[in-house]
């Protein structure tokens, strides 16, 4: 699997055949390259003002931090956020945009998905109420797979308690100067504090 692992205190951050740690120097690596399509190129040595970036849930859902084992999917009613959450995707330098919608994705591929990495949310839109059948087959695995998964969709589709209805602010936010912030930069700083803090 992509993303962190850790060996004692110590975080890894392996990327396809790239391993990285948040230090400056070599550690010997016990964990293999992954063997799984690597789908982000996060830089930790980018340096980055974090007081610039606006605090808001959707911010914290889709940063490159990995989430506790079991934490809900975060569920969206909001419409045109498609440009927030590209955004919002730089946060874990996508080589392709981990952006969907529901409907073009089978639920075992979904799945599959959510087993790849896990510094890098997967988001699905467009969900319809009608929809709720493979929604749920979904969110029972959601739990226990590494990746974070978010959903946005209509606001009338019952959920399991494996999913928590969110919100976001930023529909209100200067859309030129947000896309201009080095997102990029931001998610390797977050990543990299997690890393550094064994992990707390």
């Amino acid at each position: 699997m992509n993303g962190i692992h850790w060996e004692g205190d110590i975080a890894f951050l392996i990327q396809g055949e790239r391993i990285t740690t948040a230090f400056n120097f070599e550690i010997p690596c016990p964990f293999e390259p992954s063997k799984s399509p690597c789908d982000h190129r996060i830089d930790l040595r980018a340096e980055v003002d974090p007081t610039r970036f606006p605090a808001d849930p959707l911010v914290d859902a889709m940063s490159p931090v990995p989430q506790e084992t079991g934490t809900p999917a975060a569920y969206l009613q909001q419409q045109e956020l498609s440009l927030i959450f590209a955004t919002l995707a730089r946060m874990s330098s996508p080589t392709k945009l981990p952006v969907a919608p529901f409907w073009s994705l089978r639920p075992d591929k979904i799945i599959r998905l959510l087993e790849q990495t896990n510094v890098q949310p997967l988001v699905l839109t467009g969900i319809r109420a009608s929809e709720k059948r493979a929604v749920d087959q979904i969110l029972e695995a959601a739990p226990y797979l590494p990746r974070k998964l978010i959903m946005q969709g209509e606001p009338t589709l019952v959920l399991r308690p494996e999913a928590k209805r969110t919100s976001t602010t930023l529909g209100q936010v200067n859309i030129a100067d947000f896309v201009s912030l080095p997102w990029e930069a931001f998610g390797a700083h977050l990543l990299k504090q997690h890393m550094l803090s064994k992990g707390h």
